[in-house]
């Protein structure tokens, strides 16, 4: 009988933590993880990924969703039918304007497949600390084979079975952390922010019911959990990027929220203009105004 194989794509820092988390199950010896970038540096393997997809059982996606539909059209080309794949990432495809579970189910119809969402900063895990996720699939067979790699570890991963509605509430928690990275640097303390995470939540529920999906995934693990890790944390990268663009007036790096709002607003249509919060994302981050004026603005009359 041949030993499972698991591959993770890309080396970044969530890439990494995989890796940790799968190591340090110890049910997990018997099992080969090999790791491939496309990066050569990066590359651990020292294969090319058509090498590596050979006879893998499971594949992580830990990439952003930029990349994900040129690796998805390599992979595809190469999987076998019991591989199963989990993208980790939290945005929407800028050249498809689809989230990976329709972009999976699009191009890739017969590959199984769970989204990983939730509150799991890299550097966090690979502290040794606690994280916490939502395993995404319409199998719940799935989850099981995925849950037990992870069954020793510091990750604790709970079952949902509404994929799209679990890619789309980690979305607007992104989209939303841009907003919060600004009204930091605006100066704007716990009070304020308090008092917007609330009004932030609602408008993420208002969402998920103008898009007919389950806004109670919004309440839990992969909306508001980790909506409250990424809003706080001077480690998350929307985050990050909201605070330079209110300082700088741009950006000079992308983030899952970022690329993810055009898309989002092309979703909404008018009905974008019902949610004060992302209206004002919009006004500074797609209409250029200023960030310091609009915040003013917004704070006197919300």
């Amino acid at each position: 009988m041949k030993k499972q194989k698991i591959l993770i794509v890309g080396n970044g820092k969530i890439g990494q933590a995989i890796f940790y988390l799968l190591k340090s199950n110890p049910s997990n010896k018997k099992i080969i993880i090999e790791v491939y970038d496309k990066d050569i540096t990066k590359n651990k393997s020292g294969k090319n990924l058509k090498e590596c997809i050979s006879d893998v059982n499971f594949i992580f996606l830990c990439i952003p969703s930029w990349a994900e539909e040129e690796v998805l059209s390599e992979i595809k080309k190469y999987i076998n039918s019991r591989t199963i794949l989990i993208p980790l990432s939290k945005g929407i495809n800028i050249a498809s304007k689809k989230s990976m579970d329709e972009l999976i189910e699009k191009d890739a119809k017969n590959i199984k497949y769970a989204l990983l969402s939730g509150p799991m900063f890299a550097y966090e895990i690979l502290e040794g600390k606690m994280s916490y996720a939502v395993l995404a699939s319409k199998e719940k067979s799935v989850f099981s084979k995925i849950s037990k790699l992870f069954s020793k570890t510091k990750l604790k991963l709970e079952y949902q079975k509404d994929v799209h509605s679990v890619a789309i509430s980690a979305v607007l928690k992104n989209i939303y952390t841009l907003g919060f990275g600004m009204i930091d640097s605006f100066g704007e303390k716990h009070n304020t922010k308090g008092f917007l995470s609330a009004r932030a939540i609602d408008e993420m529920i208002g969402i998920m019911k103008i898009l007919k999906l389950d806004e109670k995934i919004v309440l839990g693990t992969a909306g508001v959990g980790d909506f409250i890790t990424t809003s706080s944390s001077e480690h998350s990268q929307n985050r990050k990027l909201g605070k330079e663009i209110f300082e700088k007036g741009s950006a000079s790096f992308k983030s899952e929220g970022f690329v993810s709002l055009y898309p989002l607003f092309k979703m909404l249509g008018k009905n974008s203009k019902k949610f004060p919060i992302l209206s004002l994302i919009e006004r500074i981050i797609i209409n250029k105004k200023d960030a310091k004026t609009e915040i003013e603005k917004f704070l006197r009359e919300i």
